[in-house]
This record gives C-alpha cells, sequence and structure tokens, in this order.
C-alpha cells in the first residue's frame, strides 16, 4: 500500500475529481458497496450492456480495455488498497448507483464527474480511446447521461442540498466554500433548500439584479466570460483542419461545428477554452452583443482522452487536458 499521507498526489487543475485521494478513495469504495450483482440495472444501461455484447469489436474493445490498465502501481489499486474497477459489468452496476444518487458536498474532494472517475484508467488505454470515439457507444453514453440529467432535474435530488455539516450543499463546510451564497444568488434563504426545485436548479442558479455587472457593455470589442469559468486553454489563427488525434487541442474548426457552412468565418481567428468547478455557478450567458442567427446541439464524445495526455501523470485527478 502506498502513503499518500504523507506525499498526497497534486490538485487536478480544475478540481473536477477529487483533491484528496483517501476522499475519492472512500466516495469510491462505497458506491462499489451499494453496487449489487443482483440489481436489475436501469434500461438505458442494459441496452448499452446490450449493445456492446451484439458487437463484436465492442465486445472486444471494452474486456481489452480493462485489461490493458497496467497492473503496476499506481493504476493497480487505489490509495487505500482497493482494486481498480476490472470489468464491464461492475462499471454498470456502479454507473446504475450513479443515475439515482446527487452529487455529494466534500470539503476535501469535489466528485462532480463521478464517471469520469470510473474509467479514468480505462478510457486511457488503446481499447479505451477506440472504444469511447466509437459513434453507437457515445450515442448510449448520451441516454445514460440524459437519465441522470432527468433525476438531477427531479425533487428527488433534493436531499444533497440539505445541512449537514459535511454532505450537505447548504451545510457548513460547503457554505463556508461559498461565501455571500444568499447575498449573490437567487433564492430564498427562509424556504426548505433555500426555495430550489432540485440539485439541478441549484447547480444553474441565477445571479440577484446587480450582481457581476458586464464590464462596458456599449463597446462591441469587450469580450466577458460566458460563464464564472477559469482560464485553460487560448489558441490563435484556428484552422478548419487539424492533425487533432496527434498533438494536443488543435481546434480543428470542421470537426468542432460538425462541419457547418458558417466554419469558414471563423478560421484563422482565436479559440479560448475555459473550465468550471462545481462550486462555479453553471448558467451560461453570452460573450458579446448581438442576435443569435442559428443554435443546435452537436453530439460529441463523452469520454475520450487525447492519446497525447497518456495516463494522468497523478491520476485520477490530473485529467483537465
Amino acid at each position: 500500500m502506498r502513503d499518500h499521507a504523507k506525499n498526497p498526489p497534486p490538485f487536478c487543475v480544475g478540481e473536477w475529481l477529487d483533491s484528496d485521494q483517501h476522499a475519492f478513495a472512500g466516495w469510491m469504495a462505497s458506491l462499489g458497496a451499494a453496487a449489487r450483482p443482483d440489481q436489475r440495472l436501469d434500461p438505458v444501461l442494459q441496452d448499452f450492456s446490450d449493445a456492446v455484447d451484439q458487437d463484436a469489436a465492442l465486445f472486444a474493445m471494452v474486456h481489452q480495455m480493462f485489461d490493458q490498465v497496467p497492473r503496476t502501481p499506481p493504476y493497480d489499486c487505489s490509495p487505500t488498497g482497493h482494486p481498480q474497477i476490472g470489468h464491464f459489468a461492475h462499471l454498470l452496476q456502479m454507473i446504475d448507483v450513479v443515475l439515482r444518487t446527487p452529487p455529494q458536498f466534500n470539503k476535501t474532494g469535489l466528485t462532480g464527474l463521478p464517471i469520469n472517475a470510473m474509467v479514468d484508467w480505462s478510457m486511457a488505454t488503446p481499447s479505451g480511446r477506440a472504444f469511447f470515439l466509437n459513434p453507437k457507444v457515445n450515442r448510449h453514453l448520451k441516454r445514460i447521461l440524459n437519465r441522470w440529467g432527468e433525476f438531477l432535474k427531479s425533487e428527488a435530488s433534493l436531499p444533497a442540498l440539505g445541512d449537514d455539516p459535511h454532505s450537505g450543499w447548504f451545510g457548513a463546510d460547503a457554505m463556508a466554500q461559498m461565501a455571500n451564497f444568499d447575498e449573490e444568488f437567487d433564492c430564498a434563504p427562509s424556504l426548505p433548500y433555500r426555495g430550489f426545485t432540485s440539485w439541478d436548479d441549484f447547480f444553474t442558479r441565477r445571479f440577484r439584479d446587480g450582481q457581476r455587472p458586464v464590464s462596458a457593455p456599449d463597446e462591441d470589442a469587450v469580450i466577458v466570460s460566458a460563464c464564472e469559468s477559469a482560464p485553460y486553454k487560448l489558441n490563435r489563427d484556428v484552422q478548419l483542419r487539424d492533425r487533432f488525434w496527434i498533438k494536443a487541442q488543435p481546434y480543428s474548426l470542421l470537426h468542432m461545428l460538425a462541419n457547418d457552412a458558417l466554419a469558414a468565418q471563423f478560421a484563422h481567428g482565436t479559440v479560448y477554452q475555459a473550465f468550471l468547478s462545481s462550486f462555479s455557478d453553471h448558467r451560461w450567458h453570452s460573450p458579446v452583443g448581438g442576435t443569435i442567427v442559428k443554435a443546435y446541439v452537436i453530439d460529441g464524445t463523452y469520454f475520450a482522452e487525447s492519446e497525447h495526455e497518456g495516463f494522468d501523470p497523478c491520476g485520477p485527478r490530473q485529467s483537465q487536458g
């Protein structure tokens, strides 16, 4: 067993996974304990399992991606010595628990993206990269994530907004991290759950009038942050096509915009990329003044990792790239 207490791994750049490996290990252990082999899977997970079983290539990839995870430290075990997820069926059982579980607060580590945490090692393998780039896999993953989204928009997700001092989003630990919450955000402190109707309603909360005023609203040359995000990458002279699979963050416009005819208007422009932590307000705003002439959702990949990144150097927490 490795002693991470004396030499804790560094923070992830966006703190999207736990900043404390022992908290992460404890969370994974509790999730694994709640995942029962005899539990009937949610229909979207069962459909995913059936689709993989019926496709010879996917069946091979999903089993190989677990086999290809190194069996040497630090990939073999969690910091507490527990084995990592070792097969597809166990992964589905744990995701099944997630689909009916709202994220709880933890001051030493925020597991805001639990499925990322589960596949952190396996998605960096050759078979994992191929599996998570597969269009059929991503169609099923979208259904799975949408199912979790449905739960987080329901009243059943409200208990996570309780006032438990350690795990509640309105408990003492959380409120210490979100100073002036009641003054900054549109809420009703006297009502249960501060008037929020679901965990998602809390997560996409609105600012009160007058908070975070827009800088230079009459100057078109000023671009403001679209949300409460932190800078990650800035890339200039972006290309319509780029060799994005062999180098880091090239921002190939035609691929980003799904071959839309309007992509040419952005060639040789600048791409700004930012990330959100779990403490951030997740409501998006327009970065410039103007009129929206086209809006659509581009389906993409959800857990595909760039080959350039390789295994996380201190995994599983440095995965922003």
